[in-house]
């Protein structure tokens, strides 16, 4: 089951399959959309890590609510604007430097740079931070990427201590977790989405042509490219999920990348298809429990991608693509791209 799950290119995840009770992973595995999609609005199952930890507490329901009402706070409309206002010059700048007459890797020459200053940005961070905080987010990163590593679970304790006591003072709650997402998860979520529109350029044109689309157009490439692959979840007491019994302490693995590629939901899923209607996808999660971050996510993604569709709406894949991760998401290093003008 691990090597299915890290297995192959992940824009291409295997079909979905009816829920099932996996005894090498000690948990149910749920891919389809309507089985995912119910336990994100089932109150009683909540976030767990990636191994079967007994004796595992349930967190402080109020204490949660607390924490997610300080982000909401801290990610207003007012100050997302504020700081769309101050990327998207960023975004545009850096696409104008970058050269035309040779091949560009638009991950490692455009998406981190910029993604790293998005990070600062937000969080505050001093500059003379950058390179420690940088090395921290990877180590944080590459945890999530492989959730099943004991050593890399270890090391990412430690960066995540590390990066709580250099941010401090951030103006901004969960301060660490918002420099990782932003300098590294973005990334990767990035390279997957733009790997995805080079490789199905109508989508790039048509993105080009009509700008108004690039709301509908950050949703589809979240369904698609799909960063976490899998959530893990634990239940708080005796559930019953779509005739399916799970026990209090049962855990579950929410095998979102199939879930959003469900043909059930999705017609044509392989598709990037920016006038879908109907299912939302669910990369961010939904109800109680999902990512408190998403208006960040959205509006990041939608400011970098909008001076990427720009920049390389006539631009064609250039060679190879090597994947990096493991099971829990996977991503290319380096997008490399030629301008065909």
């Amino acid at each position: 089951m691990r090597a299915e799950l890290a297995g192959g290119d992940p824009l291409s995840p295997p079909a979905a399959r009816d829920a099932a009770f996996d005894p090498v992973l000690n948990a149910w595995v749920l891919g389809k959309y309507a089985d995912v999609l119910a336990a994100f609005r089932e109150p009683r199952l909540w976030p767990a890590g990636p191994r079967n930890e007994k004796n595992s507490k349930i967190p402080d329901h109020a204490a949660q609510q607390r924490i997610r009402a300080d982000v909401q706070t801290a990610f207003s409309p007012s100050q997302l604007a504020e700081w769309r206002a101050r990327l998207a010059p960023l975004a545009d700048g850096l696409s104008r430097q970058l050269p035309r007459d040779r091949p560009v890797d638009v991950v490692q020459e455009f998406a981190e740079p910029w993604c790293l200053s998005a990070a600062e940005i937000v969080t505050g961070s001093e500059p003379a931070e950058r390179a420690h905080l940088l090395a921290q987010a990877r180590i944080v990163s590459a945890s999530a990427a492989e959730p099943l590593e004991d050593e890399l679970q270890s090391e990412a304790s430690m960066a995540d201590r590390e990066l709580e006591r250099i941010l401090a003072t951030a103006s901004i709650p969960l301060a660490g977790p918002t420099f990782v997402a932003l300098s590294r998860t973005l990334v990767c979520l990035l390279a997957n989405g733009w790997l995805a529109l080079l490789r199905q350029p109508e989508g790039l044109l048509d993105l080009r042509s009509h700008p108004d689309l690039m709301p509908r157009a950050i949703e589809e490439l979240l369904r698609f490219a799909c960063i976490p692959q899998m959530l893990f979840r634990r239940a708080s007491e005796d559930v019953e999920l779509n005739g399916l019994r799970i026990a209090a302490g049962e855990r579950l693995i929410l095998m979102l990348a199939t879930a959003n590629r469900d043909p059930v939901q999705f017609a044509h899923p392989e598709q990037l298809n920016w006038y879908r209607r109907g299912a939302a996808q669910l990369s961010l999660g939904l109800g109680p429990h999902s990512c408190v971050g998403g208006p960040l996510i959205r509006m990041a993604m939608a400011v970098i991608t909008s001076s990427f569709v720009d920049r390389f709406a006539q631009s064609a894949l250039y060679g190879p693509v090597e994947w990096q991760g493991g099971s829990g998401f996977r991503f290319p290093a380096s997008v490399w791209v030629v301008d065909q003008q």
